[in-house]
């Protein structure tokens, strides 16, 4: 009876796991990159809804530069600085 539950349990694990699958990756933003969104506070901007990792930056958003770091650029919601991709304008990385 446990191996049937074991091997039932496996089963569902492999056939269900991909629904429950986000397409978050994690990224490792430099620290001088955070350290310089951070000694840079930028004009705050207002954005409608949750901004969370994976979200992207509306289009009509300027986003500000990170010298030296040309992958990501930073805007600061609420008073909280993000820093985001400048490939895709997803955000990846929310300061503490």
């Amino acid at each position: 009876m446990k191996r049937i539950l074991l091997i039932t349990t496996a089963m569902m694990f492999t056939t269900l796991g991909p629904l429950f699958a986000q397409d978050a990756v994690i990224v490792e933003v430099p620290q001088p990159a955070r350290d310089y969104v951070i000694a840079h506070p930028s004009d705050p901007i207002v954005i409608e809804g949750d901004v969370a990792v994976g979200s992207v930056i509306p289009q009509d958003i300027e986003l500000v530069p990170i010298p030296d770091t040309p992958d990501y650029a930073y805007v600061y919601v609420d008073k909280q600085p993000i820093i985001v991709s400048t490939r895709d304008r997803k955000v990846v990385y929310l300061t503490k």
